[in-house]
């Protein structure tokens, strides 16, 4: 395993992880799941920002498709494995440190710095093997509340 394959492990056991398993057990989804709909909603927010800036016709019927597309497959397929490419994290984690670098400059976050970020939560999601049960105490009252 070479220095860039740890180091991404790490950065996603570490940074991502965490509050991926924790949104999983207080959603009761699974992490694929949560992988689509990030997906379904990094599609939106490209979709709206594309239409802000009016990038023309041929765009924005792509960028419909993309939603359309991704909501059918969060919807249809919520549950079903999906796989992260570990260079495929790598080309977001450059466009969003690219984006984090120019804050200082502009004063804003850019929309493609967020975007970038959602996509990283949704491929780290994909990377999680199983979700551990959440706190067991919490359940326990949860069942006794339930009978």
């Amino acid at each position: 395993m070479n220095m860039l394959s740890r180091l991404d492990v790490w950065l996603g056991r570490t940074l991502f992880h965490p509050p991926i398993i924790l949104v999983c057990q207080l959603t009761r989804q699974s992490q694929y799941a949560l992988y689509r709909a990030l997906w379904f909603f990094a599609a939106c927010h490209a979709t709206y920002y594309g239409l802000v800036e009016d990038r023309g016709w041929l765009f924005t019927i792509f960028m419909w498709g993309w939603v359309t597309a991704t909501l059918l497959n969060a919807t249809l397929h919520p549950d079903r494995p999906a796989r992260s490419s570990g260079f495929f994290r790598w080309i977001f984690w450059i466009f969003f440190l690219s984006g984090t670098a120019i804050i200082p400059l502009t004063g804003t976050v850019s929309d493609g710095t967020v975007r970038a970020l959602m996509v990283l939560f949704a491929e780290y999601a994909a990377t999680i093997k199983t979700i551990p049960p959440g706190n067991s105490q919490e359940s326990k009252r949860r069942q006794a509340s339930a009978s």
